[in-house]
């Protein structure tokens, strides 16, 4: 048995409880006998099939045996990038360039990770912080100059910054006419969130469901479309488009992470009208499974007052209540407190 793989045994031993409720034994398997690369491939296996729990223990595993392969940091970027831990993300991607720094992908990851740190930072690091995105996402651009991503990432950062910051709708329309250049459906898709940031609906639809006319199952221009029908009080139009993602195949996790937002929004609609309720409950226990803890998706508690919200609609106020009451047994902001308060309130009074 060689050094290496003892080293990977003796750190499987120390994490054995949470490796074999998981697969551990596999992990055992694969590197008692195989190769250290077999073991990287199957862990990208398993992020692609969304099992990341499994592939960041593949990847720990791999990390113990060889921490210079680039690879295993860029996924451990990657699944931590998915949960929200962008401080842990910015760290992995890092390391990554710094094994390799002629990778367009690593460059194009911590640029958005980057930008997902936008929102929590204050006022002071902003600067600091979009000087960092523009620089990660530019020389992803300057690796790769048809790399579409970076090219929609600029897009997203240029039309949402302030100009002082660096938000520019010339150079929003720059990247916008490349990426037409590259690919005619996602540069309809750019431009019609172009439109949308001016607040130009109409136009913002047109070039969004002309983009959908070319890749009709394409996650990304469904959503727009989804959030463009809600945006403009259209929400039978939306909700039929937003339950319909969830049918479709998600072409990499940024998209999958989408369709988790559109079950989301499924949930919200039907909530707040009082309309599709089956659906609406449907949506949500489906989006309560979820693996992922992005940032840009709605936490549990937030969610499951929304299921309160359907139950209330439905006439199920002993469930309503009963999960109302178990959010507030929980953590969660002031904001959230007051609004099951208020649900709570109106149940008792529909009861008297």
């Amino acid at each position: 048995m060689t050094l290496q793989i003892k080293s990977a045994l003796n750190y499987i031993l120390l994490k054995r409880k949470t490796l074999l409720c998981a697969g551990g034994l596999a992990l055992i398997f694969s590197l008692y006998t195989g190769s250290a690369m077999a073991s990287l491939q199957i862990a990208i296996s398993a992020y692609q099939n969304n099992n990341y729990q499994l592939a960041n223990e593949y990847l720990e595993v791999e990390r113990s045996i060889n921490p210079n392969q680039e690879q295993v940091h860029y996924y451990l970027g990657r699944i931590a990038y998915l949960q929200g831990d962008y401080d842990k993300a910015e760290a992995y991607f890092i390391a990554a360039i710094k094994l390799n720094d002629q990778r367009s992908e690593y460059f194009y990851w911590l640029a958005i990770t980057y930008a997902g740190q936008y929102p929590s930072v204050s006022i002071f690091s902003t600067y600091s912080l979009a000087n960092r995105y523009l620089n990660a996402a530019q020389q992803a651009i300057i690796l790769d100059p048809d790399s579409i991503l970076a090219h929609e990432s600029l897009v997203k950062f240029y039309i949402s910054v302030p100009g002082i910051v660096g938000g520019s709708l010339k150079l929003a329309k720059n990247h916008a006419k490349i990426i037409a250049q590259l690919d005619v459906a996602a540069g309809h898709y750019a431009q019609g969130r172009i439109h949308y940031e001016q607040e130009e609906y109409k136009e913002a639809e047109k070039q969004v469901r002309l983009a959908l006319a070319l890749q009709p199952n394409r996650i990304r221009y469904n959503f727009g479309l989804g959030w463009i029908l809600s945006s403009t009080e259209r929400d039978k139009e939306a909700i039929a488009v937003f339950s319909g993602i969830a049918k479709l195949i998600a072409k990499d996790p940024l998209e999958r992470i989408e369709q988790w937002q559109a079950l989301d929004k499924v949930g919200r609609i039907s909530a707040s009208s009082g309309e599709h309720l089956a659906l609406g409950q449907e949506a949500i226990e489906t989006y309560l499974k979820r693996n992922v803890a992005s940032p840009s998706l709605s936490e549990n508690t937030w969610a499951q007052s929304r299921l309160a919200k359907i139950y209330q609609h439905q006439n199920k106020n002993t469930q309503a209540a009963q999960l109302l009451n178990s959010i507030l047994s929980t953590k969660h902001c002031k904001i959230l407190n007051k609004q099951v308060n208020k649900q709570l309130k109106e149940l008792n009074a529909s009861t008297q």
